[in-house]
């Protein structure tokens, strides 16, 4: 593996993932449209010789084939998430054309595809969650399950393809990642909502009775998972999961959030009910992986536990505001 070709390289796991492949002497050609992505999240490493950027929209396959001429592999990151204040169709479209024209653009090269899909594709299913388990989800009114359900059309496209046309491509789906230059919206997860509410002094903002529950995955390990995969030519064709092994539920995060950040009890919670929510939301009530295909097929296995991942994130998110007074004064 010589050259990889990220797309969504300066969003949050992207631009992690390129600044890994670098430390390890890859060369890397980063795209991204900025829609979500910053620069400011590949400024510590633009300069830097093996590393080309070039801002683009994925979805246009003949300039995706000229930026990653030359590419060993690509890592397909790019991505709209879960619509909640409308954007259904652009979900649906901007998912299914970006791993249409990533695949196609692998196929022409001759290269790897490792694509990041997502644990919401389990749905509701019964956890923990097996790769060739069930799939549960909700209805179409719902406008929430258009992300999962144009992930799981990226999936069996992508393994279409592998079984037809001889495509090398390896599935991941990840399970709530988090940590530093993640989105600073609710497109970010829980853990940057509540550390920016408590750091602005306000009140968490958790969704139904906070019973739900969700396994988090440290950015250093996720992108660990995606390396090994890129790494791995018997994952080829295999749809596997990558997160972490401690569960919590909503609530149990926010206390411990708010511990980390030393702020007195009693927990600094909004509880808001479902049906106030646009969209007919529905949320998942458990995201639970079964890691063992990961362990036994890549030799992953997820080193950072909580504790030490809340640390760090919060430390990030207080020298960004920090950082941010510094530009505001000068």
């Amino acid at each position: 593996m010589n050259r990889v070709g990220v797309t969504g390289a300066a969003g949050f796991i992207g631009s992690h993932l390129c600044e890994r492949l670098l430390a390890e002497d890859v060369e890397v050609v980063g795209i991204d449209d900025l829609s979500y992505g910053s620069i400011a999240n590949v400024a510590p490493f633009l300069d830097h010789p093996g590393f080309r950027f070039e801002v683009l929209d994925c979805t246009i396959r003949r300039e995706l084939r000229a930026a990653f001429d030359g590419c060993d592999a690509i890592a397909h990151l790019a991505a709209k998430k879960i619509p909640r204040f409308g954007g259904v169709l652009s979900t649906l479209e901007i998912n299914v054309h970006g791993v249409n024209a990533a695949a196609a653009v692998a196929l022409a090269l001759d290269a790897d595809l490792v694509f990041t899909s997502t644990s919401d594709v389990y749905g509701d299913g019964t956890p923990p969650y097996r790769e060739d388990g069930e799939i549960v989800l909700g209805p179409p009114t719902s406008k929430r399950w258009s992300y999962a359900v144009s992930k799981l059309y990226d999936e069996h496209h992508l393994l279409a393809l592998a079984d037809e046309r001889g495509l090398r491509t390896t599935i991941l789906r990840l399970f709530n990642a988090y940590g530093p230059r993640n989105h600073m919206s609710w497109w970010g997860g829980p853990m940057v909502t509540f550390v920016e509410a408590l750091l602005d002094g306000e009140q968490m903002e958790i969704h139904g009775d906070g019973q739900q529950t969700r396994t988090f995955t440290y950015v250093s390990d996720t992108v660990d998972g995606i390396v090994r995969a890129l790494r791995t030519p018997e994952a080829r064709g295999e749809i596997v999961n990558v997160g972490g092994t401690e569960t919590l539920t909503i609530l149990d995060l926010a206390a411990r959030i708010q511990r980390s950040m030393h702020i007195p009890q009693p927990l600094r919670a909004n509880f808001v009910a479902y049906e106030t929510l646009p969209g007919k939301y529905q949320d998942v009530r458990f995201r639970v992986p079964d890691p063992s295909k990961a362990e036994e097929l890549l030799g992953f296995k997820a080193q950072v536990g909580i504790e030490d991942g809340l640390e760090r994130t919060i430390a990030w998110h207080r020298s960004r505001r920090a950082g941010a007074g510094s530009a505001a004064q000068a």
